[in-house]
């Protein structure tokens, strides 16, 4: 759909004053940079309120806002299972189960827990898939931050992913975590007004919420009982809504599938780095488990709101193409529905959320890479070499997700596949290294091997089927449509990658225990550290 904005001129000059500003804030920030930890954890000085808001500012991204909107006008709730609402399961999680301990061990990132818990070779394993996906995650950012500029612009797609590109990378090297975390917090704000302002305008044109608030089949593009969290048995349904399975798939399929929806980013994203560097910079256990529970509740708050937008989008106009439904929705609103002040503040909230998203996954990367990369290529490297190194990886590695970014130009399966791998390969890992005393580098490294192989295997076997579900179901479209076919197929078999995961490394660690005594849990100093007071409501070392 062709379709320009009433005033581009004010948009594109608040999204530039936006952008400057953020360059500001990274200059002043890289004034506290004195050493790695400044540049990677923000000193650990961040209290309750900077660690929530820059919590919840990374994970309200491109596919929660226009990837979310998309997939709400096409699926209904069951489309965005993964996020909002497997985002806000992952964060409750970490606040409850993991918060206060990674926060004990005073890490750098999460892989020197790898490290220290599984030894060396884990340790380097753990940076290269971590930081995959957490390219994966900048890619379907950038991506988005394109498609906004394209639209308001009319310039191509790849001009607007590099211009956001440099931007980013400009910032996010000056400052670290420290201009990372203070632009979060006031892209949060901005995204959050920005989403009251959109649903505000948009729910007088249906009626009112209570329109959307309903389990109506003809609020979405594919006809799917509209608020639906899971597998729906045509034996409970009303019969005018019985939509048996998810996503129309039914029996083991419709099961795994569903599974697969909440655990990839529910269970996967607990391990991603830009997470557990939110832990890391906390300053206290209590900040780090607490703000991650208080953004998680935030976030499924707010996450709400771009899936109200989608599905009021499908009532006013049911008929987009499918590449403007899956990434287009929310430009359309701002342009169609919002005066032009209103529409500069919604169009500022998109590229907050893009930038409070790319610049913690660059930040992510970027410490893995540089920061465990050389110590375990040179153990006595210095902290200037190693801040050094740090900081050239940050344009490096957003480079890599600019290339990436350009080939594949999607946005929600982007963003969910990169946490899939962190789901098959290292959460079972991360979790038994706290809570299984008997996990050995044996077991770990066949978890990781193991559940990343059955995921593919399990791919293959699963996508003749997928791919006959996905045959003549897009109009204009003979035959498969290989997208949804592949990331159908993907999504699925991820449950089985899962499960070899934690199989594996139950199995191999016990059987190997005589061979390969389990490495002690220990802080970054090397002491070892305790697991008691693990649970959000504890104090530290007694639980409650």
């Amino acid at each position: 759909m062709d379709m320009k904005a009433e005033n581009p001129g004010l948009i594109l000059l608040f999204v530039g004053l936006f952008m400057v500003v953020m360059l500001v804030v990274g200059w002043w920030a890289s004034r506290r940079v004195k050493k790695t930890s400044d540049y990677i954890v923000a000193g650990r000085g961040l209290g309750m309120f900077m660690a929530t808001g820059t919590m919840f500012a990374t994970w309200f991204c491109a596919g929660t806002v226009m990837g979310g909107a998309g997939n709400a006008y096409l699926f209904g709730n069951q489309g965005v299972v993964y996020d909002p609402w497997g985002g806000a399961l992952c964060l409750i999680l970490i606040g409850l189960l993991f918060g206060r301990l990674m926060r004990r061990g005073r890490y750098m990132t999460v892989s020197d827990l790898f490290h220290i818990r599984y030894g060396k070779t884990m340790g380097l394993l753990s940076v290269i898939t971590v930081a995959i996906s957490e390219i994966g995650w900048l890619g379907s950012q950038l991506v988005a931050f394109g498609t906004i500029l394209h639209v308001f612009t009319g310039i191509p797609l790849w001009v607007g992913i590099v211009i956001s590109t440099i931007v980013v990378i400009a910032y996010t090297y000056m400052g670290g975590m420290w201009a990372v975390t203070i632009t979060d917090v006031i892209q949060m704000i901005i995204i959050v007004i920005g989403c009251i302002v959109m649903v505000a305008y948009l729910a007088p044109l249906v009626g009112g919420l209570k329109t959307v608030f309903n389990n109506d089949p003809s609020g979405n593009w594919m006809g799917l009982n509209q608020w639906s969290f899971g597998y729906t048995s045509a034996k409970n349904a009303d019969p005018e809504l019985a939509n048996e399975g998810f996503n129309y798939y039914t029996g083991y399929y419709g099961w795994f599938y569903m599974i697969a929806a909440w655990i990839s980013l529910g269970f996967g994203s607990i391990v991603a780095q830009d997470t557990q560097q939110r832990l890391l910079s906390s300053k206290t256990e209590s900040v780090s488990a607490w703000s991650s529970t208080i953004a998680g509740i935030g976030y499924a708050t707010i996450g709400v709101l771009p899936i109200i937008a989608g599905m009021i989008y499908y009532r006013l106009n049911p008929n987009l193409s499918l590449d403007d439904a899956q990434n287009n929705i929310l430009v359309f609103v701002a342009i169609q529905y919002m005066p032009s002040i209103f529409t500069a503040i919604f169009v500022g909230a998109l590229v907050a959320a893009l930038m409070s998203s790319s610049d913690s996954a660059i930040l992510a990367a970027s410490s893995l890479i540089g920061y465990n990369g050389v110590k375990l290529a040179k153990p006595d490297a210095s902290e200037e070499q190693t801040l050094k190194i740090t900081r050239l990886m940050v344009p490096i590695v957003t480079l890599v997700s600019l290339a990436l970014a350009l080939w594949l130009q999607v946005i929600y399966n982007l963003m969910v596949i990169a946490w899939t791998i962190l789901l098959v390969s290292l959460m079972a890992p991360y979790a038994a290294a706290y809570f299984w005393k008997k996990a050995n580098t044996p077991g770990c490294l066949a978890s990781f091997f193991g559940g990343f192989a059955v995921w593919i295997v399990a791919y293959f076997i699963h996508l003749p089927y997928t791919s006959a579900a996905n045959t003549d179901v897009v109009p204009g479209v003979e035959g498969v449509y290989w997208d949804w076919a592949m990331w159908d197929s993907l999504y699925i078999a991820s449950v089985w990658g899962f499960i070899a995961s934690v199989v594996l490394l139950i199995v191999v660690s016990l059987a190997t225990q005589k061979k390969s005594a389990p490495l002690a849990l220990r802080d970054v100093d090397g002491n070892i550290m305790a697991t008691k007071g693990w649970f959000l409501f504890s104090k530290k070392g007694k639980a409650l």
